[in-house]
């Protein structure tokens, strides 16, 4: 009885002392589902809101372009001059000798309203600017949708990983209650006789083994909840519990392996963000092409102009307007520098062309291996599930043996073994699963 009353302490110590800080402060506790996960996540994730920043950037880029190019540009300049001393010219007037002429007035103000307009022909390339900007918006939304989709199984992969642990401690305790009942059953027939002392040693160092797994389950248990709680983003001191098990749906079908990895490697987010990425570049090469040749633009000025000699007040000043406009020319003649930068947006548009072959390549054998791992795990879960009904089955019967004594100690020990390894392999399976189809619907997710 001793015996029994030391293992119960043992045992109530350890649980306390290892979840006593849970106990303590419970009510800071913050239970989470795989849903509500995700959407926290999604709400602190630096890199998403920075990611959305540069998509309202984009966006707001996108008009200015429109303004730039479909908008005539106006502009109002306005200066006033004042002569120190004036320029002259001589004037000879036979037989009245020469005389010097000043030029100009004391004061001269002038206003001028500018507007011009580029014509969309030739070298300039008014419609290539607008469609690099729109082509840079989507590119950013793509991008927020990959910080999304990454942020997704970054949560999930965590979530599922403290959900593995919590059922590991289950079964190591489950493990833990059988050991002991063995232990009682041995101990009182030790004392009547009918069991050895080293049936009772083996049974004792059984529950003493079992001690130090839970320990280290329960502070892998912990370290899970914090990488869960940091990529949650929770700036908060609460800590995280994840509710839910760790299930497995037979249900679940994806497809031929073809159709889901030519799906993949051609519609891929990282796929069509490098499209994007070369549709600008080729852009970029027209416009570069288009600087070989005259840019024209129409322009229009009204203006107004005072000139004035000191001892008349500014607002008496009279003005003289006029009207201008016109067709204007701009022709980069710097030949050699022009085809050095076509040269250059062309190689980068091949530079491209070769990092989609790459992605696509590794994008059909990423694919391909998940697919592998999720069939590997289906059987293993198929074949598991079945022998954990024979191990339950084979301790229970090793059980009522025992205390008839019709089997050794040892076979009781041997079914308590197999039921936890098969357990702890069915767990790992689903687990494997899981882990496996979150990175397959982050391949595909769009």
């Amino acid at each position: 009885m001793r015996f029994n009353i030391k293992i119960i302490l043992t045992v109530i110590l350890c649980y306390f002392g290892l979840s006593g800080i849970n106990v303590l402060y419970a009510q800071n506790v913050k239970v989470v589902n795989l849903s509500d996960a995700i959407s926290l996540a999604e709400k602190n994730n630096s890199d998403l809101i920075t990611a959305k920043l540069d998509q309202m950037k984009a966006d707001e880029k996108v008009s200015q372009v429109y303004s730039e190019n479909l908008v005539p540009n106006l502009s109002l300049t306005g200066s006033y001059q004042r002569y120190f001393k004036k320029p002259f010219f001589n004037i000879t007037i036979p037989n009245f000798g020469t005389y010097n002429v000043p030029v100009g007035t004391d004061n001269t103000v002038t206003t001028a309203l500018n507007i011009s307009e580029p014509i969309p022909i030739l070298g300039t390339p008014v419609f290539s600017g607008i469609k690099i900007a729109q082509e840079y918006s989507i590119l950013q939304k793509e991008n927020v949708s990959r910080i999304h989709t990454k942020i997704k199984a970054d949560v999930t992969k965590a979530f599922i990983n403290v959900l593995l642990l919590k059922e590991v401690i289950d079964v190591n305790t489950q493990s833990l209650t059988d050991a002991q009942e063995n232990l009682r059953v041995v101990e009182a027939r030790y004392r009547v006789g009918t069991a050895t002392e080293f049936d009772y040693l083996r049974a004792k160092v059984k529950v003493e083994s079992l001690l130090p797994q839970i320990s280290q389950a329960q502070s892998n248990l912990t370290l899970a909840k914090k990488m869960l709680k940091t990529t949650i983003g929770l700036k908060t001191d609460d800590d995280v519990e994840a509710s839910g098990t760790l299930t497995y749906d037979s249900t679940e079908v994806y497809g031929r392996t073809e159709n889901l990895v030519n799906k993949i490697s051609n519609e891929n987010v990282l796929i069509r963000q490098l499209t994007l990425s070369n549709e600008i570049n080729r852009e970029l090469v027209r416009v570069d092409k288009s600087s070989f040749l005259p840019k024209f633009y129409v322009f229009g000025q009204y203006q107004l102009q005072a000139q004035e000699d000191d001892g008349k007040s500014l607002f008496r000043y009279f003005y003289n307007n006029a009207i201008i406009a016109g067709l204007g020319m701009t022709w980069d003649l710097n030949f050699f520098g022009n085809n050095y930068k076509v040269n250059q947006s062309q190689l980068e548009v091949k530079k491209t062309d070769e990092q989609i072959l790459n992605v696509k390549d590794q994008l059909k054998t990423q694919t391909q291996s998940v697919l592998l791992r999720i069939d590997d795990a289906k059987k293993r879960i198929i074949a598991q599930q079945e022998t954990v009904s024979l191990a339950e089955r084979g301790l229970e019967l090793a059980n009522t043996s025992f205390k008839s004594g019709v089997i050794n100690q040892i076979d009781v020990l041997d079914a308590e073994l197999s039921l936890s390894q098969v357990k702890l392999s069915l767990l790992q399976a689903i687990y494997d699963y899981q882990n496996a189809r979150t990175e397959l619907e982050q391949l595909l997710e769009n």
